[in-house]
């Protein structure tokens, strides 16, 4: 189990992923095509349990895991597909994915994941939801999975962890590979056409390796079922109309035999340049009178200052895989993170001021014409910009031993993460944005606060033992204490500082309130225990307990408390989720197998109120589930395959009565199978399928739950289920192959799941529908 000379990744303690890229591929089993969620070839050698660098077989770990191959990526993420498209595929237990920049919504086992790139996390407090949308797919090696939560590994990761790992090369020489590809809409509008172009670069001796990947990619329109083009997502924003450049870079030097220096850095940034907007309908009707929106992209759109993603992400490690027998890795890390959304009408609360309009020396009929000129003008046009930094230090060391002739392995270490955010709203002219019928946004030099500026600390120490109590069984436990520290500036509301402007346009003087600075501390010791029993040669059954702790995003939170709010440890409180797991798996040489059941628990529920603020609610919550899948290979040209996944989720309403969570929380029922045929020569046909479930509960619940103070109603929607059929194809030509993608291939009209539960939260005008058929195709040379 144990090796000497450990080729490490880099996942909970950000060491380097990209150490064993070659390592790895010799062990994966030439049937890596297949999404299996074990494989007993491969290695990973990452704890992701336990925060460490631990070397152990998949097959050993009490936990539901997965990697994703490089060919299955491939396979999946031709021209205009994203990483979201491939998770939502390919991982039962993920959320389905929605269309857009954003992977709100996208939980595992109806908790937060933390996604991570190399390593390095990409989830922090502050969560704009666009951690998947970080690079090109096609600079990805593999995808690891750890579904449940995370005791040793810290805050953030309560739903699990999805580590996403750029490709590197330890070839010898100069060697390089382009790319190019194309992707369009059912009827090849002009206006849905896009295309990418990518070249790779590597270069290797017996010391150094060092690879670059660079891929542009521009986005056209997207077009619906009836080739009608779709508005712009104006909740979460979407990638049409967006011109994106991903930048990958890998230098690897082996010092000596046992060290080893790795500097992994990622840079990706798309920008939207659309003419497009949403419909408001005649007179602003859909905003100002309630009409039912008509859903048409509407051209003539003047905005320039349009959304965007930028991510940077640095990491640099040093290993040392004998200091006395042991393991040491010690790596730093950077994120920056900035994002724009697009622009939208948010309504003014202005009852705060109809005290000081009873106050004036003037009739009752000249007070009741103020409050109804107010009422009329409460409406503001914002665009939210995000802006977030992370540095942070993790250390482990790894030191195995025996006792009674049994193998054991000690994993220990120590972490630190600062994360500092800021989030602001700019103001656009009213009567600019209404005269024009929502098409012209003309900015009006104001700027509101989306939350305090926030600083967060996180302190993590750590120890773990892994064992092999038997040739068949294996136990792994460990404890992890942590410490989350944040401190937030004194600001004023939005709605408190809108008012106030409001309010000097009729020369009424108000003086907004404010939030003063706070300060929270918190501390929480973590448990794991996990154990797996090979009960024949080919199956094993195993047990999972593990606690994950995470504080809430808190600038999202605080964002529209009252003013006054005392932001301290007993007001803002940290979710600690307790999860279970128990399940079986076998791999009968051309068939794999998988099924598990999940149980977990919080104290607190976070909600979206009927004004669209975000609560952490005191009440319980529970998720229980279950996912399976099944992998056959018939012989050497045909394999097929399946999954399930169900959960559902309630929360404790303010009588005590268990509610239903929605869609945004715990996916609905998901289904997902394919057929494969590989040719001889390698190259391969693939038609797959997803289904998503209806479902009406939670939206039923919401209607009757009870309501008091700390307990509120969440916004839910009924789901209406739809299944769509995708196929794919790889040809071998020469030193390259050609790739294509038919995609929603029944042009199926249906609206996502994110959609659906969208509309219930930010409007009407989030519920559009999916993309229609469409079409990619991709070319990769590999030319010396």
């Amino acid at each position: 189990m144990y090796q000497k000379a450990f080729i490490v990744t880099l996942l909970a303690v950000a060491v380097n992923q990209q150490l064993h890229a070659e390592t790895a591929k010799a062990q994966i089993s030439a049937n890596d095509d297949i999404p299996t969620t074990t494989l007993d070839e491969l290695t990973l050698y990452a704890g992701i349990k336990s925060g460490t660098v631990l070397a152990q077989k998949i097959s050993e770990m009490p936990e539901v895991t997965q990697v994703i191959s490089e060919k299955q990526i491939s396979q999946q993420a031709v021209a205009g597909r994203t990483v979201i498209d491939v998770l939502g595929q390919l991982v039962p237990s993920l959320g389905a994915g929605s269309g857009t920049a954003s992977n709100f919504g996208m939980t595992m086992h109806g908790r937060p994941v933390q996604y991570l790139i190399n390593g390095v996390p990409l989830t922090g407090s502050r969560d704009i939801s666009r951690q998947i949308n970080s690079i090109n797919p096609k600079q990805l090696e593999r995808i690891e999975v750890l579904s449940g939560a995370t005791s040793i590994y810290g805050s953030g990761a309560t739903g699990g962890l999805i580590n996403l790992v750029t490709k590197s090369s330890y070839q010898q020489g100069l060697h390089g590979e382009s790319r190019i590809g194309i992707s369009t809409n059912n009827n090849f509008n002009k206006e849905a056409l896009g295309y990418s172009a990518g070249q790779t670069v590597t270069f290797g001796n017996d010391k150094l390796n060092a690879r670059v990947d660079v891929d542009y990619e521009s986005r056209g329109g997207r077009f619906d079922s009836d080739n009608k083009r779709i508005a712009p997502e104006v909740w979460q924003t979407d990638l049409q109309d967006t011109d994106s450049l991903s930048v990958n870079t890998n230098l690897n030097y082996q010092a000596t035999p046992t060290q080893n220096i790795n500097l992994a850095a990622t840079y990706y940034k798309d920008q939207q340049d659309t003419d497009y907007a949403p419909d408001y309908g005649k007179g602003l009707g859909v905003l100002l009178k309630g009409d039912t929106p008509s859903m048409q992209a509407i051209k003539g759109l003047q905005l320039d200052n349009q959304p965007f993603t930028k991510k940077s992400t640095v990491s640099l490690n040093y290993n040392n895989s004998d200091i006395k027998g042991s393991n040491l890795n010690v790596t730093g890390y950077y994120r920056q993170e900035d994002g724009r959304y697009y622009p939208t009408p948010s309504s003014i609360s202005v009852k705060p001021a109809y005290a000081l309009i009873d106050s004036l020396a003037v009739d009752n009929a000249t007070k009741n014409k103020y409050k109804k000129i107010l009422a009329n003008s409460a409406y503001s046009i914002l665009q939210s910009t995000a802006d977030i930094n992370v540095v942070g230090l993790r250390a482990a060391m790894q030191t195995p031993s025996t006792w009674q002739d049994k193998k054991l392995l000690w994993s220990y270490g120590a972490d630190f993460e600062r994360e500092t955010d800021k989030q602001y709203y700019d103001g656009n002219d009213l009567k600019t944005f209404i005269d024009s019928n929502g098409l012209k946004i003309q900015p009006n030099n104001t700027r509101y606060t989306a939350g305090p500026n926030s600083t967060i600390d996180k302190v993590g120490v750590f120890v773990n033992l892994d064992a092999d109590v038997t040739d068949k069984w294996h136990v792994s436990g460990g404890v992890r204490h942590q410490n989350i520290t944040s401190k937030t500036d004194a600001f004023t509301t939005r709605n408190e500082a809108q008012l106030q402007d409001l309010l000097a346009q009729f020369k009424l003087p108000y003086q907004a309130g404010s939030v003063p600075a706070g300060e929270t501390k918190h501390n929480k010791t973590l448990f794991n225990l996990g154990t797996s029993y090979n009960i024949a040669p080919q199956q094993k059954i195993f047990a999972n307990f593990s606690q994950g702790f995470n504080l809430p995003d808190i600038q999202r939170v605080l964002r529209d408390v009252n003013v006054g709010f005392k932001v301290n440890s007993d007001t803002v409180a940290p979710i600690t989720v307790n999860n279970y797991e128990l399940g079986w798996q076998g791999d009968f040489d051309k068939t794999k197998a998988k099924v598990v059941g999940f149980y977990n628990t919080s104290d607190k529920v976070v909600q979206f109120t009927k004004d669209f603020n975000v609560v952490a609610a005191d009440t319980d919550e529970r998720i229980y589930g279950a996912e399976a899948s099944i992998n056959h290979r018939f012989n050497q040209e045909w394999s097929a395959g399946s999954s399930l996944a169900y959960g559902k989720g309630e929360y404790k309403d303010a009588a005590g009565t268990w509610r239903d969570l929605g869609a945004f929380r715990v996916t609905p029922l998901k289904a997902t199978a394919y057929a494969q045929y590989t040719f001889p020569q390698g190259s391969s046909l693939r038609l797959q399928g997803s289904a998503i479930g209806g479902t009406d509960e939670a939206y039923n619940d919401m209607l009757v739950a009870a309501v008091d103070k700390n307990i509120s109603k969440s916004r839910e929607a009924k789901i209406t289920g739809y299944a769509t059929l995708d196929l794919l194809g790889q040809v071998k030509l020469g030193k390259g192959d050609l790739a294509f993608g038919v995609y929603n291939i029944g042009n199926t009209r249906y609206r996502s799941v994110f959609n659906q539960s969208a509309e219930a939260i930010a409007g009407p005008l989030a519920g559009q529908e999916a993309q229609g058929r469409t079409y990619g195709l991709q070319y990769n040379l590999n030319w010396f």
